[in-house]
């Protein structure tokens, strides 16, 4: 017989999913992170609704409720084993939430198993594009865009740590540089090298911007430069580029795509991507979809 969850607080709280962002914002999680698992519980929220026909709550929810939009988006939206499971997730850690604020004793959503994929590494750029978008920004782009691909490409930022650096986080010295990350994930902080091409991207943007230590980094016509931004001027530059699905973190996953590659131990990956986990970390030694390609092209049979 189906279980329902204990009703701690019948009235908890009024408006759950603005308490779960506020809870999430004050851990420190990035704006992206926050939009993605509010996206995700609005959909689910708008499907209980509909379907169940009583307000959306945490105490409310059911494993039935789960196995049911798992169904839902498998059967009806057609949705890939990947976003299922993404928007599984979504609902669980919003569980998690409600269990350790009082409002359920259980979080129903562990009784809800995800579906099996396979584990590839994510979305990253061959040799032979990165040659493309560098190439682009290059012809294309003035010395503040040059040092922003360059950063994201060769020190492996997210987006949210570049929006946040400040001329006083860049150290170059002789033939050594680094970039002070202290706005990580979690409020952490790190320190990453810069290579060659990062240092003379960054002095090359230095001797035409003069920017003060305490001062933001790289700004735009209407101050700091946001997030949205770099969004923007990394599209810019995939578009001149010819290049399809590539955004910030897919820059991002180049950086440690191209450290496992070159034989980097894992530990010193994660330190350098600002990993809590090597679990995290090990998904760069799986093939990608391009790697996939590659292993069939190699056993076609050509009639030519």
């Amino acid at each position: 017989m189906e279980q329902q969850p204990k009703n701690c607080q019948d009235n908890f709280p009024s408006d759950p999913l603005e308490q779960f962002h506020e809870y999430l914002v004050r851990l420190g999680y990035s704006p992206r992170t926050l939009k993605g698992y509010l996206a995700d519980l609005t959909l689910f929220a708008r499907w209980f609704e509909q379907g169940r026909g009583e307000p959306f709550a945490p105490q409310h929810i059911t494993p039935m409720d789960l196995r049911d939009y798992k169904a839902y988006l498998m059967a009806i939206r057609g949705l890939k084993p990947a976003t299922v499971n993404r928007r599984l997730i979504a609902v669980s850690r919003f569980l998690r939430w409600a269990q350790s604020a009082g409002a359920i004793t259980d979080n129903v959503a562990e009784e809800v198993k995800l579906l099996k994929q396979p584990r590839l590494a994510p979305r990253s750029l061959s040799r032979t594009e990165q040659h493309a978008l560098l190439r682009a920004v290059e012809r294309n782009g003035d010395g503040r865009d040059r040092a922003i691909i360059h950063l994201l490409l060769g020190a492996g930022l997210r987006v949210s740590e570049l929006a946040n650096l400040r001329r006083g986080d860049i150290e170059l010295s002789g033939r050594k540089g680094w970039v002070r990350v202290r706005m990580g994930k979690g409020m952490k902080t790190r320190e990453i090298p810069l290579n060659r091409d990062v240092r003379k991207a960054l002095e090359e943007y230095f001797a035409q911007h003069e920017v003060k230590d305490n001062e933001p980094l790289f700004t735009g016509q209407r101050g700091p430069l946001q997030t949205s931004g770099i969004w923007e001027i990394v599209k810019k530059y995939a578009y001149q580029a010819r290049l399809e699905r590539c955004s910030p973190h897919t820059l991002r996953h180049t950086f440690g795509k191209n450290l496992v590659d070159a034989g980097v131990s894992l530990d010193q990956v994660a330190l350098l991507l600002g990993h809590e986990s090597l679990d995290t970390t090990k998904i760069y030694t799986q093939p990608t979809e391009a790697d996939l390609e590659k292993a069939v092209e190699r056993v076609a049979v050509s009639e030519e």
